[in-house]
């Protein structure tokens, strides 16, 4: 019997068929939680490996998480690990900010700086965390970009800024990451609001101050992505960016 039958008879009245399964497991598609505890009864997956099948398939679900929520609950913890699930799963990541340096290339100093915090405060070393596990891992391939005007945002101090910017030079030549910077002199058209993050062909991230949207939207992803070319299309990367970085780091160095 096909895998979709014996869904179907685990849920009646699901909406599933082997063709979705076939997208989902080549990257190009989701699964509803309850079709995702189904095949994990149908293939015998139990354990910690169960368990995280399905909270990805629950994070997908819920869609938007309010800011609110997090703050009050005291749950940014959670909030990360959920977005280090999608970058666990997917094998090309794409992310624009155009206010500050993106969460995985941030010195620990930054971060504090950003989360309002100490060094050694568990927020702050689970983002290192995460940048470890970024320069660890050569399957995903990364590709980030950053203004100018978000790296002229000068974070506590000078200093800060200048080892921030060093560093973004130092990742720049790890092989699976590229590091665009959007020039202030580069002329532009297009006008994205906010921060996003698009994993695959799966799922986008936007970030907004009253909260953190999470599209799974076939549509709305595809407009993401050609949002992400326009600014692909816009910034330097590898010798050119890094020539950018050192003007900003010599900048700061002279305040």
């Amino acid at each position: 019997m096909a895998v979709a039958e014996q869904v179907k008879r685990e849920l009646p009245g699901a909406r599933f068929s082997q063709p979705a399964l076939s997208r989902a497991e080549q990257g190009k598609g989701r699964l509803a939680a309850d079709v995702v505890r189904a095949l994990c009864q149908i293939y015998r997956v139990t354990g910690a490996q169960r368990a995280a099948l399905i909270q990805e398939a629950e994070d997908a679900e819920a869609g938007y998480v309010d800011a609110r929520v997090v703050l009050q609950a005291g749950n940014t913890v959670n909030l990360q690990q959920r977005f280090a699930r999608l970058e666990h799963t997917a094998v090309e990541i794409r992310s624009f900010n155009p206010v500050m340096v993106l969460g995985v290339l941030q010195t620990p100093a930054y971060a504090a700086t950003v989360f309002g915090t100490s060094g050694d405060d568990p927020l702050v070393a689970g983002r290192m965390a995460r940048q470890r596990e970024l320069l660890a891992d050569r399957h995903r391939h990364w590709t980030l970009i950053q203004t100018e005007g978000a790296l002229r945002w000068q974070a506590r101090s000078a200093a800060v800024m200048v080892e921030q910017t060093e560093h973004l030079i130092q990742l720049s030549y790890a092989p699976q990451i590229e590091i665009g910077v959007i020039d202030w002199r580069s002329p532009n058209e297009v006008f994205p609001h906010t921060a996003f993050h698009v994993y695959d062909d799966t799922a986008v991230v936007v970030a907004t101050r009253d909260g953190t949207a999470i599209i799974n939207d076939s549509a709305r992803i595809a407009d993401y992505r050609g949002l992400f070319d326009q600014l692909c299309g816009t910034a330097s990367f590898g010798h050119t960016a890094r020539e950018i970085l050192r003007r900003l780091a010599d900048d700061y160095r002279s305040v």
